[in-house]
This record gives C-alpha cells, structure tokens and sequence, in this order.
C-alpha cells in the first residue's frame, strides 16, 4: 500500500503555480547558455536519417482529399 497520500487537484494547481517562474528561470538561464554549434552537431544525424528514410511523395495530397470529400458527400446524400 503506498503510504505517501495523493495531493487533490487543488494542492496541484498552487504547487505549479509556485514554481513556474522558477522553472521558466531555469530553463532561460539553461537557452542563454545553450552551444547553437554543439546543438547543431547533435541534431544533424538525426535530421540526416530523416531525409535518408523518406519516402519521395508523389502528390500533394490534394488529390487524395478532394477524393475522401467526394465519399463524404455521396454518403450524406
């Protein structure tokens, strides 16, 4: 049985409250400091698979909507 008691939706509420300007510091302070060409570094391999695994599509997709309203409206006919 878990002894720790579940604070109500109220006691939430206010503890978020409370620490939103302290997390919104911190996560300032931690953009502030961020290395923009170590971030780039690290998102780059993820941002290469990406384009390595897409498939090339062949329409917009326009087609494909116009076609599902087509259906759409012969049903509600």
């Amino acid at each position: 049985m878990n002894t720790m008691q579940t604070p109500d939706a109220k006691q939430w509420v206010e503890r978020w409250k409370r620490l939103r300007p302290i997390l919104e510091k911190i996560e300032s302070e931690e953009l502030r400091d961020v290395d923009a060409q170590e971030a780039i570094r690290k998102i780059m391999p993820m941002c290469d698979w990406c384009v390595e695994h897409t498939e090339q599509r062949r329409t917009s997709g326009l087609i494909e909507q116009q076609r599902y309203f087509t259906k759409v409206r012969a049903g509600a006919e």
